[in-house]
Formats: structure tokens, sequence, C-alpha cells
């Protein structure tokens, strides 16, 4: 029996087809899972860029009320008591905030704490400025 040209391809073309398709479904599965990834860093980045903002826009806050008031800043025993609230406009639902300082000998050190949920974990962002006692 013999077989003419195109009767000995047509079983091999089909296989071609198989192992191309195999290929491309391989391929298409390693690009997703890149994409994917990449989202999600470029999630996580906006979250902690705005973590740090608002902690800084906290810190900024005590600095101006150490500015203007220096003396009610100062003047106490707890002195900071006052401003240990996070204050100003954030997103409260997404974002939490905690103050903690400590009296040194030539001011305050006063630490802003940001935390947000970034899927199953907590992400912490600690910002922390020492606040000089007026030397007038």
């Amino acid at each position: 029996m013999k077989f003419s040209c195109d009767e000995y391809h047509r079983g091999q073309t089909l296989i071609e087809i198989v192992v191309a398709v195999g290929i491309i479904v391989v391929v298409l599965v390693g690009v997703s899972d890149l994409v994917a990834r990449s989202l999600n860093l470029a999630s996580f980045q906006a979250d902690k860029h705005n973590a740090e903002n608002i902690a800084q826009n906290q810190l900024n806050y005590y600095r101006q009320a150490r500015d203007i008031e220096p003396n009610n800043f100062f003047s106490e025993e707890n002195p900071q008591r006052d401003y240990s609230e996070c204050v100003g406009a954030f997103d409260i639902d997404k974002y939490g905030c905690s103050i903690a300082y400590v009296n040194i000998p030539n001011g305050v050190e006063m630490t802003v704490t940001i935390v947000w949920n970034d899927g199953d974990k907590q992400i912490y962002i600690p910002m922390t400025q020492v606040l000089s006692k007026p030397t007038k």
C-alpha cells in the first residue's frame, strides 16, 4: 500500500497544532501571573505611599502645634495628651493610626504609626520625629 505525501502528513499536522496550543497556553498562564503580581505590587506601593503621607501629615500637625504654642506644648508633665489622636481627613476604613510619644530631656519624640490590611497581613508604617523645646 502506497501513501501519498498528503496522507502521511495529515496526523503530524494535528500533533503540531496540539503542541503549539499547549505552548501558547503555558506562555499565557505565565504572562497572566506576571500581570497579577504587578497589579498587586502597584496596589501595595500606592497604599504604602498613602500611609507615609498620612504619617508625615500627622507629624507636621504636631510640629505646627509646637511652633504655634510651644509653652502649651511643653508646659505640663504630660503635655502631649491633647495630641494623642490622629487628626485630619484620611481613609479611616482602610488605615488605622496611633500616636506614641516619649518625653526626652530636650523635647519629645513622637511616633505616628499607620496600619492597614494587605490581604491577610497587617502592614505597619512608623514615622518618628523629635520635637525640641524652644531655646529662648
